[in-house]
């Protein structure tokens, strides 16, 4: 199976930026999703040239399909996909779509409410998939939520030190699941 240096970043205007750059600042071709133009375009002038593209769509949109099988279609199949989206019947319909011809990792970037809950999405057998839990920062006998330059930095770590699965920050400790 063959490598591919195109990634796909779902969401990747917003808290997810800095992973955006730093694959495109790594060679990646990175395709990005997102919903506001002037996000889009401020990635592109922040990242080497040619080296970002965006997708202005909604995760939700059926047009979100067609932008990506375009995106498939001109730079090939993605080898990394890194998703913050709750929307995980068309993630899986984008893995789907990737194909069969590479084996490729998949970053899922989910809430920490997520890591109590059984829900995963179905991936092919040439897909590697790896969870990323977004916790909070307990700080001055208070917490917060993660700053979007720890939720990057936590997204890159993972894509540096692969695991199957990571936490950033620390997860509320739940007493039951959750309904």
């Amino acid at each position: 199976m063959m490598n591919s240096n195109h990634a796909l970043v779902i969401g990747g205007t917003g808290m997810l930026a800095g992973v955006t750059t730093f694959l495109a600042n790594r060679g990646y071709s990175v395709s990005v999703i997102g919903r506001t133009a002037a996000k889009l375009e401020r990635l592109k002038t922040e990242s080497p040239p040619n080296m970002i593209f965006p997708i202005q769509v909604d995760y939700y949109s059926n047009a979100l399909f067609s932008e990506v099988e375009k995106a498939i279609a001109e730079r090939g199949p993605f080898g990394l996909i890194v998703s913050w989206t709750p929307n995980y019947p068309a993630l899986e319909q984008i893995c789907e779509m990737n194909g069969n011809a590479i084996s490729f990792r998949l970053i899922h970037v989910k809430g920490s409410r997520r890591y109590f809950e059984d829900e995963e999405i179905r991936v092919s057998t040439n897909c590697v998939y790896e969870k990323v839990f977004l916790g909070f920062v307990k700080e001055e006998g208070s917490s917060r939520w993660l700053t979007h330059e720890e939720i990057a930095g936590g997204v890159i770590e993972q894509i540096v030190n692969k695991k199957d699965e990571r936490i950033i920050g620390q997860l509320h400790p739940y007493s039951e699941r959750p309904s």
